[in-house]
Formats: C-alpha cells, sequence, structure tokens
C-alpha cells in the first residue's frame, strides 16, 4: 500500500552519479493541491465530524513540516462542506459542516504534536432531529438512504466527493435481553457462551466486545468505576442484504482468566461486579476493503493496491453502525467472580 493519501506524505528516492555525468534535480515539483478526507457517520450520534486536511511536501525534514498547522490543514475560510441526505437522487436534506478545534492530547512524542498549536481541526455537522426512536435508542441517520460529502475549495475551485451507504440496525438473539430483567450470567465454566445476531443489511464486518464493570471502595465515601473490554472477535458476513446467522463463542473460564490479567490484584480494596455491555459494531464493504488493504502484511512485497473513495482527493467516507445492550450482572456470575478471585486477592464481593 503506498498510503499516499495519509496526512503525512514521505518521498523517498535515490540518486545515482554515473560517470561523466552531472545532473541538477529538483525533487520538489510544483505545488498541488491535494485534499485528504476521512469521515464515518454514526447513526446513534447527532453530531458528526468530518476531517479535511491536504497533503504537503517541502524542502528538509517532513516531521517538521507537521508541526506547522498550514501544512496540513487548509485556511478554514475557504472551505465549504457539507452532507447532503439522498432519497434516490433527491436532497432531503443538507448537513452543513462547520470548523470546531479540538484540544489534541498531549503528546510531545506525537510528530503532530505542537505545544503552540495544540488543536485538531475537524468539520463538524449537527442534524436538526431524529429519524427514529426505537426503544432507548435514538437513530439520528435515517439508514435507508444514502449520504454524499461535498467539500468546495472556493479559493481553487476544486470539488471533493463521496458517498456512502448506511448499515442498518440489526437483531442480537442471544444473549436473551428482557428489558424489565437485563441480567446475564457467565459462569467460571468450559462451557461455551455464545453471542449470536442477524447480520445487518449492508453489513460486511462485524467486531464484538463484552465490556465488564466494576465499583473499587478503597475508603468508606470513595468509590471509582473501571471497566475491562473483552475481545470476542471479528466475523465477516458473506452477503451484504441481511440475511445470514453469525455468531461467536467463548469459554466461561477464559473470560474469568481475562479478567485476572487485566484487574491488578490489590488486597487492600473492595470491589463489587456491576453490569456488561455487550457491543456488536458493523461497517460496510468499502470501509472492510479500507481496512483489509492497509491491514499488517507478512509478504516480502510492500506494493499493495491503493484504496479511496474519495473522488477529487484521498481518504475514505463511510458509516458504522454500533448496538449496545447492558446487562446486570446475575447473582450466580457475582458470586462465581467472588469466589475466583478469592484465591488471587480476595478483592471481589458480593451485594448484600
Amino acid at each position: 500500500m503506498k498510503n499516499r493519501y495519509f496526512y503525512l506524505l514521505v518521498f523517498g528516492f535515490t540518486l545515482f552519479l554515473l560517470p561523466a555525468c552531472e545532473t541538477d534535480f529538483d525533487v520538489n515539483a510544483s505545488y498541488k493541491d491535494i485534499t485528504i478526507v476521512y469521515g464515518i457517520l454514526d447513526p446513534a450520534q447527532q453530531n458528526q465530524y468530518i476531517r479535511i486536511n491536504k497533503a504537503y511536501l517541502g524542502q528538509g525534514d517532513a516531521l517538521q513540516y507537521a508541526q506547522i498547522a498550514d501544512s496540513i490543514t487548509y485556511d478554514t475560510a475557504i472551505i465549504f462542506a457539507k452532507i447532503d441526505e439522498l432519497k434516490g437522487d433527491v436532497v432531503l436534506q443538507s448537513i452543513f459542516l462547520k470548523p470546531r478545534r479540538v484540544q489534541r492530547s498531549e503528546d510531545p512524542n506525537s510528530p503532530f504534536y505542537n505545544p503552540q498549536f495544540p488543536y485538531l481541526l475537524v468539520y463538524e455537522g449537527k442534524i436538526p432531529t431524529p429519524a427514529a426512536i426505537s426503544g432507548n435508542d435514538t437513530i439520528w441517520i435515517h439508514t435507508d438512504h444514502k449520504f454524499r460529502l461535498e467539500v468546495h475549495n472556493k479559493k481553487t475551485g476544486k470539488l471533493v466527493t463521496s458517498t456512502t451507504l448506511m448499515v442498518k440496525d440489526f437483531n442480537i438473539s442471544r444473549p436473551l435481553y428482557n428489558p424489565s430483567k437485563p441480567f446475564i450470567k457467565i459462569l467460571n465454566k468450559e462451557n461455551q457462551n455464545t453471542v449470536k445476531w442477524r447480520a445487518a443489511v449492508n453489513g460486511r464486518r462485524f467486531q464484538a466486545v463484552y465490556r465488564f464493570y466494576y465499583k473499587e471502595f478503597t475508603g468508606a465515601n470513595d468509590t471509582t468505576y473501571h471497566s475491562a473490554d473483552y475481545q470476542l472477535g471479528v466475523v465477516k458476513s458473506q452477503r451484504t442484504d441481511g440475511t445470514e446467522d453469525l455468531e461467536i463463542s467463548f469459554s466461561g473460564s477464559a473470560f474469568y482468566k481475562f479478567l485476572s490479567s487485566v484487574i491488578p490484584p490489590n488486597p487492600s480494596v473492595k470491589r463489587l461486579p456491576w453490569k456488561m455491555d455487550l457491543i456488536i459494531a458493523v461497517i460496510p464493504d468499502e470501509f472492510n476493503i479500507y481496512l483489509e488493504v492497509n491491514e499488517p502484511s507478512s509478504s516480502i512485497v510492500q506494493e499493495r493496491p491503493e484504496y479511496t473513495n474519495i473522488v477529487n482527493g484521498y481518504g475514505l467516507f463511510t458509516s458504522r453502525f454500533v448496538k449496545k445492550r447492558t446487562f446486570n450482572i446475575d447473582t450466580e456470575m457475582a458470586a462465581d467472580i467472588r469466589n475466583y478471585f478469592q484465591s488471587i486477592d480476595g478483592s471481589f464481593i458480593v451485594k448484600q
């Protein structure tokens, strides 16, 4: 993969000097505007964010250029950006994107970190009204419609566009979820616990995670909240028409072993199992292709096909759908966690 559309483009060359031949060669060609766009639409969020940057090339150390805001960002006054919601070819509404500067994390080791300009420039669009409300879930983006991104450079007249389908909602059939009694029970046994769901329309790659929450007590009124993510794995559907049943299985003993590996032993505190989230995220074809192209390769051949769905630029404009179910921890499971940690640090208790 050439990765020409990443924010930092590093060009290398080898200069061969031939006998009796003298050549003056300037590696930096005349300036060319190269737009880099990244955006992932999420139906669960009212605010949507798009990165709009530019590639650069200059004399000297490229990492030094990375710390100069003008090297990778456009003047916001010349950028007009919007997302059109399309039903067929009809524009139902336009979501206009406004520049927003987000504080960067203070990471002096990052080549992009500049303490004089510690901001990340994004373009934010706010959806005015929800598309649907289902129980406790608010869906802000109509998943039956397509969405088109347009980025217009008012200085050069350049127009950058891209269109994406939305991944639709889907059903989780196992574990069973009862909103009035949402309990989960995973015991320290070798038996298999299965997560099962129906594939989403337009969905290609699914990633499932169990997020375990617990409370930690260090004093009479001192309570902190912690979590740990148990990665169940990734499953790819064979079709995108939403007709497949997909599943992932794991043993209860493997889950308990994971908890003991990520929760630091501390016999001076008391911990209480609290709740668990089942989170399944799904992405469409173009996002899956992008990830596959950029996955680490064991091949000694480093040249890869280049993938972008941005017209007149590089990057990715796509969507995802994240479904979450929150469960209370069953009393038998809470007791099993306490018993398991008894030989480690005795930190877990059960609610009286």
